[in-house]
């Protein structure tokens, strides 16, 4: 029997997963007020949370999903369940963390090895690579099979993690499961003035 164990032997539950939108220009950061402000307005943001009803870390904001969640996200199945934070256990909500100074990377225990756009040759020593990416944050990357270079956020993660300075992240998603409608991201590129893009991770 695979999966983690927790102090008592027992196989702790693994994170479901996170639906994660952040700018397609990981150097962009809109207004954050604002962008709340425009999520609030058109339905997919609800009430704020506090940090004793969810995990979320000093700086972060967290929201309940709003009255147009469903309509903003289109789910995979016939049979979607919301748990909100009104029911016990892990529910759906927003978090928004604070914003980096630079492009950081999300992963998960579902990320792999990014591939080269140029020739797709995967970038296999990429974990070894995670800490100098954060201590210098416009180092590139260079190809080992076609010898490219090009900063890490231009190689294709193929939607199992990403760069950037500000994101959206809808908790308890798991990977494919959601996929945001192209109303929601012509909205979102309107209350912010920028474009966007996803991808999933999992803890």
């Amino acid at each position: 029997m695979s999966g983690n164990l927790d102090s008592q032997g027992q196989h702790a539950r693994l994170h479901t997963g996170r639906l994660i939108l952040t700018p397609a220009d990981p150097h962009r950061v809109p207004d954050i007020n604002l962008l709340i402000e425009g999520l609030c307005g058109f339905g997919l943001l609800g009430e704020p949370l506090s940090a004793r009803e969810t995990a979320i870390e000093p700086g972060e904001r967290a929201f309940a999903v709003g009255p147009g969640f469903l309509s903003l996200l289109t789910f995979a199945g016939c049979a979607v369940q919301i748990r909100d934070h009104r029911n016990p256990g892990r529910f759906s909500y927003i978090r928004v963390p604070q914003v980096s100074l630079y492009p950081r990377l999300m992963l998960g225990r579902n990320t792999r090895s990014p591939r080269c756009v140029g020739c797709r040759a995967p970038l296999s020593d990429w974990r070894e690579r995670v800490e100098h990416w954060a201590k210098h944050p416009h180092s590139g990357v260079r190809c080992p099979a076609c010898g490219e270079t090009r900063p890490p956020w231009l190689w294709d993660w193929k939607q199992q993690g990403g760069f950037g300075r500000v994101f959206l992240c809808i908790e308890e998603v798991f990977p494919g499961e959601a996929v945001p409608t192209p109303a929601f991201l012509e909205q979102l590129m309107r209350v912010s003035g920028i474009s966007w893009r996803h991808f999933y991770i999992q803890d």
